[in-house]
């Protein structure tokens, strides 16, 4: 055999034995990472009313003062207003009156809130410390049905007195103030006025006053008759500030209201 031609079977040997090597090493080698798509839950929202900003208790509540906000479904309560169950609630909750503080940010709920009309509202309208008192009416001691919810007015009280002989009767009858600048909350039913309302014409008329102006009022009431006179808005707005002023004697002090019988002054004591 030819020398050249063995050295060219032994190159072509060795390369094939490489070639062979080269591809097991291939063979063996571990596949590239496949790339894997992170697929992210779907979270389904609805949008819940909530406090724009803070709320104080007993502030009346406007469309501004709430707004809607996106909030997990899972993390819905019952008690929210979704836009889903209640689309008007930002113009159906105007003029609600807040029964807790609410901070901003915090969702609604009925129980937080209370309409004109519903139970509660009248405590949560009521001023600190002052109390709701009724009294009956009529259109001859109501002004003519022309009082109003938010009026002011004055309290008069009429009774029955012995006179001194100058009538044909003998008796004759005594007319004071015993309140003045009283806000009244409610007239029947009604809080406030209807947009094509004129008057309120009820048989009740609920006043806001102090403890002591209660007392007051009740015992005027069981011993004569009661009129409510109206005031002027320009007159009562300066005073409203100040709220009622009462004709009761030293009535946070010496805490006694004096009632005129037969023309002649009585101290009567108040309870606590």
């Amino acid at each position: 055999m030819n020398f050249g031609r063995v050295i060219v079977l032994v190159i072509a040997g060795i390369a094939a034995i490489g070639a062979a090597l080269m591809g097991r090493s291939l063979i063996k080698q571990p596949a590239p990472p496949s790339i894997t798509e992170v697929i992210k839950p779907v979270v389904h929202n609805e949008h819940v009313l909530v406090a724009r900003g803070d709320i104080a208790i007993g502030q009346r509540v406007t469309p501004e003062d709430l707004s809607w906000q996106e909030w997990p479904t899972e993390a819905l309560n019952r008690a929210f207003i979704t836009q889903k169950t209640d689309a008007s609630a930002l113009e159906n909750y105007a003029g609600a009156i807040a029964r807790i503080n609410i901070v901003a940010g915090e969702p609604i709920s009925g129980r937080k809130l209370v309409n004109p009309g519903e139970a509660g509202f009248m405590a949560a309208v009521l001023s600190p410390g002052m109390r709701a008192v009724s009294v009956e009416i009529s259109v001859e001691t109501g002004a003519g049905g022309f009082i109003l919810p938010n009026d002011r007015v004055d309290v008069l009280h009429t009774e029955e007195g012995q006179g001194n002989g100058n009538s044909e009767t003998g008796n004759d009858f005594t007319t004071r103030t015993i309140l003045e600048n009283v806000r009244v909350l409610a007239i029947d039913q009604s809080f406030k006025q209807g947009e094509d309302e004129d008057v309120v014409i009820g048989s009740t008329a609920t006043l806001e006053l102090n403890r002591p102006d209660s007392e007051l009022l009740a015992l005027a009431d069981a011993s004569g008759d009661l009129s409510l006179a109206l005031r002027s808005v320009a007159d009562a707005i300066p005073a409203a500030y100040a709220g009622a002023k009462s004709h009761a004697t030293h009535t946070t002090k010496e805490k006694a209201v004096v009632v005129y019988r037969y023309g002649q002054p009585t101290k009567l004591a108040l309870k606590d």
